[in-house]
């Protein structure tokens, strides 16, 4: 077994792992008490409604799918993406795993350290195979960019969520700053990192996946704390704008238009 077939089975193997864990998550195999009933015990206002969470299943497929496109490609992988994914995508697996282990343990000091890691795999995996800086097929665009760039895009704003219900968990006083306007701070700096990685790194797609947290984060605020609510929305316009106008300005390279001219390979 040489080196590129024994990373993507590494690769298939910690990917299934991920998928038993966070489905054991959902019930009381690993633990007592489930993983959606630790969100709400260790609640926050930057906790996005639930239905925001099916992303997970979005992002699920788009892993399979970039698994499946390095086995179709093991003998033949020109670009080098197996050997440039290196270890990389195993190891946010196994981290992604671990954290699910110790969020439904209710052990938030480490789960805050296991995301900071999951997030640098996802940033190291990101700068390694080059996403969206050049001018790929569109078979690379949906099977080797969009499935890290989109979960990447999830696990920024979940980062931000696990450090804030840690604060919570310690009874952190915030520098004596409310709640709320640490709830609106987030959702801005959070707005700023989508922005930046749309302007210098082409990922519209990581935007978006803020828009769907933001949006969510809005539903979930609009009774009970509306300046929340608003910041949220007034983030999402604000990313529709840089997304759209980034679109536009790029939009050569769109995949739809990549598609009518014959440059899936």
């Amino acid at each position: 077994m040489n080196r590129n077939t024994r990373l993507v089975v590494l690769n298939t193997i910690s990917f299934l792992i991920v998928l038993f864990i966070s489905y054991a998550s959902q019930t009381t195999l690993l633990s007592n008490i489930t993983m959606s009933a630790v969100a709400h015990k260790h609640d926050t206002l930057f906790a996005p409604a639930d239905y925001a969470f099916i992303i997970w299943s979005f992002i699920y497929i788009g892993c399979a799918a970039f698994i499946i496109y390095q086995w179709i490609i093991l003998k033949n992988d020109v670009h080098q993406y197996i050997k440039r994914t290196g270890i990389w995508f195993t190891l946010s697996n196994f981290l992604n795993a671990l954290w699910v282990y110790c969020w439904v343990h209710e052990w938030l000091g480490w789960c805050v350290l296991i995301m900071l890691l999951l997030l640098l795999s996802l940033i190291i995996l990101t700068v390694r195979l080059r996403l969206e800086l050049d001018d790929e097929p569109v078979r690379t665009i949906f099977f080797v960019w969009w499935p890290v760039t989109y979960c990447l895009g999830w696990i920024l704003v979940a980062t931000i969520a696990c450090i804030a219900s840690w604060l919570v968990n310690i009874n952190w006083n915030g520098f004596g700053i409310e709640p709320n306007i640490w709830a609106v701070i987030m959702i801005a700096v959070a707005t700023l990192i989508y922005v930046f990685l749309t302007q210098k790194r082409n990922m519209r797609e990581a935007a978006t996946v803020g828009i769907w947290a933001f949006v969510a984060i809005a539903v979930r605020r609009w009774s009970d704390y509306k300046e929340i609510a608003v910041a949220a929305i007034i983030g999402c316009i604000l990313l529709l704008i840089v997304i759209a106008r980034h679109g536009y300005k790029n939009r050569y390279y769109a995949p739809g238009n990549k598609i009518k001219r014959a440059e899936w390979k």
